[in-house]
């Protein structure tokens, strides 16, 4: 017989002889698990939110604390690399819904937290090396002028890029991991990169080309419609943001004509790893191909969802079939440890169009959690400071 010891229970119990049976009503610590020391002292000063309380609060990705990076203010807290949200999808010429995709991610991301995020493969926390790492939220965007949208999204990623590092002996400038949005938010993304890091190599997972000429996909009816998430990298080409050192990984969908669209293509500074590569040369070839690329040169991590199979990642504005599984892309992602990565994003990802097991948000959040550990790896030092 069990009563809580409340004055009525107690009272109960003791007409019955049985207050030896009255059992106290304790409260667990908040954490379900043990919180790792190092971690302890960070929550304790205060410097940190309590990532252990994994669904109380605003959600941010990996329960990772919110900073207001676009405020006016200049004094606030530092970072290292932080995660933007881009509520992006007028530039979708398939289905829209990738506005809600920075929500998404964060939600498929709750299972982390630095205090639970020890890698079952290397037995490290990327959560607790050097880089304080945050949540801004979302850029503030119009939903009804996509070239608008985009000098709102640039906008905010040089300021959120213009403050001053926290652990300045590694780099003066942070670093920012995009949530799109579709995938024209990329362009904003690397016209920012450009003014601390110079032009990049891009490694680019999707299934499409993404280096349209926006007369071939837009039709030349005007610059808007010229705009959108599959010709953003030949407009970054254009504009001298991306090197002739650039790479495909994981291209299948069909091109729009028989030779224009893959010449265009190498002109932009790509060569191309297909989606069936990895039958013939496996994960590590792909691998080697993707590093031997790049070289020594910064480089920006561009992943739309999409590259994955449509059974790994329904949730996606132009899926197409014949893609990589979750595991393949994610070994292949931890075989680039050592590049010099700048910038990412995590694209395309629209939740509408999940199935109950939310497998895409579930992956897009592991590919962001894999592209932060490959920045904590590897500081980067601007070429140049604007501030």
């Amino acid at each position: 017989m069990h009563v809580a010891c409340t004055p009525f229970g107690v009272a109960l119990l003791f007409s019955f002889g049985l207050l030896s049976a009255c059992r106290e009503v304790a409260f667990p610590p908040v954490a379900g698990f043990q919180v790792h020391t190092q971690l302890q002292e960070i929550l304790t000063s205060g410097t940190q939110n309590d990532e252990s309380v994994k669904y109380a609060g605003l959600q941010t990705f990996a329960n990772l604390p919110w900073v207001h990076c676009l405020s006016a203010d200049r004094d606030i807290e530092r970072y290292d690399i932080a995660f933007l949200g881009a509520p992006f999808d007028t530039g979708t010429t398939a289905r829209p819904g990738a506005r809600f995709g920075p929500a998404g991610v964060r939600w498929g991301s709750r299972r982390l937290a630095p205090s639970f995020a020890y890698s079952a493969y290397t037995h490290k926390n990327s959560f607790l090396g050097w880089s304080r790492i945050i949540d801004c939220g979302d850029a503030p965007l119009t939903f009804l002028d996509n070239t608008v949208a985009l000098k709102q999204l640039g906008e905010a990623h040089k300021i959120v890029s213009g403050r001053t590092a926290n652990a300045t002996d590694k780099s003066s400038v942070p670093r920012i991991i995009v949530f799109g949005g579709d995938h024209t938010t990329t362009l904003a993304a690397l016209r920012s990169t450009v003014d601390h890091w110079g032009p990049v190599s891009v490694i680019h997972f999707d299934s499409h080309l993404d280096t349209w000429d926006p007369e071939v996909l837009g039709g030349g009816i005007s610059h808007y419609a010229g705009v959108n998430h599959g010709t953003f990298l030949h407009i970054a080409h254009e504009e001298g943001l991306v090197l002739n050192s650039s790479i495909h990984a994981g291209i299948r969908a069909p091109a729009t004509n028989k030779k224009y669209d893959w010449r265009n293509d190498r002109r932009c500074g790509f060569q191309i790893v297909t989606a069936r590569d990895i039958d013939k040369i496996g994960v590590q070839g792909i691998i080697d191909k993707l590093k031997d690329r790049v070289g020594g040169t910064p480089v920006y991590i561009s992943v739309d969802i999409d590259v994955l199979d449509p059974a790994y990642a329904p949730a996606t504005g132009t899926a197409e079939v014949g893609g990589w599984t979750t595991r393949e892309l994610l070994s292949i992602l931890d075989g680039l440890e050592g590049i010099k990565i700048v910038g990412g994003d995590v694209v395309e990802v629209a939740p509408i169009y999940d199935n109950p097991g939310e497998v895409t948000v579930l992956a897009a959040a592991e590919v962001a959690h894999s592209l932060m550990t490959l920045m904590v790896e590897t500081p980067v030092t601007p070429l140049r400071d604007v501030r």
